[in-house]
């Protein structure tokens, strides 16, 4: 570091300013065209000009925003995925703006209550949902906890902040009849069509888990499909990792009419894989793009809207026929602990709050029954 000659009177001018937060080394240079004396004397000015950038920034210095930029460092690189690191990132976009300048020890629960109820307002001027306003909670928690663990805050302000209120809203499904009717309609579809939708019915798993799916993961003696995966698309790189916990790691059975569906669809890829010779990209993957690279999830989305359009169908989107699996399952008697696992809850609990409708309809259903057993009984 100091003076480093270049050539005749060209020296470059090196200070050293310290380390960042992040712990990285910061530097100063400049080139400089004179005598090696006039670099010398160069150097000592701007060792006087950068001395304060060179002091160690206490953790009480911190802002905000400076930590946000240690929080996607340090943290979000190793332990978080893209999905979510990209969502974090977006988020941050709005909140950095609000609080970004404020030194991280002085925000309070008024401040982020106050910033909170900026945030319910949209860049379009619209009222945000409960899951956009609580993703901007969400990410303060996590920060302001991390934050914790590092020793660098006491106490977590988020804590006494007020966390959205979510709107209890009935979940969209198709009843038997509905589902008879898009079935019936299916027919006249693709084998791949047919497949992802008759999948998506019978296991009740979401798109990221089918479109991750291989062949590998199909037992067809024993019926058995072994979800482990989920496949994202963050900015056109494609996430694809084991699912996040251990419940929606799951084995389930499916029915032997998508089975047989299976088999046949399976026939067909094989013959439409030997037709793309070269141009086939040799994954093991069930749905596919038609190179066979992997198929984008909003694929399945795309498909079923046209499906419902052409047809004429009741609105549903794909994520609802995994709402529809759950109803059916529940209004046939299934137990609600059998239900959990095949959608791949951690507790059965969370399946009686999201479906507490269907629950109270099975319920009322059985009631129905009984009653009639006790009439016929009367009447024997």
């Amino acid at each position: 570091m100091g003076v480093t000659r270049l050539s005749n009177n060209k020296y470059k001018i090196t200070i050293e300013l310290g380390y960042d937060m992040l712990g990285n080394r910061k530097r100063k240079t400049e080139n400089f065209e004179g005598t090696k004396q006039e670099a010398i004397k160069r150097e000592a000015e701007l060792k006087s000009q950068f001395y304060h950038i060179g002091k160690a920034v206490t953790i009480n210095d911190l802002t905000f925003e400076e930590y946000a930029e240690i929080f996607l460092e340090k943290y979000c690189k190793d332990n978080i995925s893209l999905v979510t690191t990209s969502g974090y990132k977006k988020s941050l976009k709005r909140i950095i703006p609000l609080i970004g300048k404020m030194k991280l020890n002085k925000i309070t629960p008024y401040i982020l209550d106050s910033m909170y109820q900026k945030l319910k307002v949209g860049i379009g001027g619209e009222q945000l949902g409960y899951h956009s306003q609580y993703n901007y909670y969400k990410i303060i928690n996590v920060m302001f906890n991390q934050a914790i663990r590092w020793e660098i805050m006491d106490k977590n302000p988020n804590l006494k902040a007020s966390k959205p209120k979510r709107e209890h809203k009935e979940k969209r499904f198709y009843d038997v009849a509905q589902v008879k009717k898009l079935l019936e309609v299916l027919e006249y579809e693709s084998l791949k069509y047919r497949l992802l939708i008759r999948l998506a019915l019978d296991s009740g798993a979401r798109r990221s888990e089918i479109c991750a799916l291989r062949w590998s993961d199909i037992d067809f003696e024993s019926k058995t499909m072994n979800i482990n995966k989920s496949l994202k698309v963050v900015e056109g790189i494609v996430d694809e990792k084991t699912t996040k916990t251990e419940s929606s790691r799951r084995e389930i059975i499916i029915s032997n009419d998508t089975i047989n569906l299976m088999k046949t669809y399976k026939e067909w890829q094989d013959s439409y894989i030997k037709n793309c010779g070269k141009k086939w990209k040799g994954t093991d993957r069930i749905f596919t793009a038609t190179n066979g690279d992997y198929m984008h999830p909003s694929t399945c989305d795309h498909i079923l809207r046209k499906i419902v359009k052409k047809y004429n169908l009741d609105p549903i989107c794909f994520h609802e026929l995994r709402h529809t699996c759950a109803s059916l399952l529940i209004n046939a008697g299934i137990d609600p602990k059998t239900v959990s696992k095949r959608l791949g809850h951690s507790d059965s609990s969370i399946t009686m709050e999201i479906y507490t409708h269907s629950f109270e309809s099975s319920k009322k259903a059985c009631a129905d029954k009984y009653d009639e057993m006790m009439e016929n009984m009367k009447n024997a």
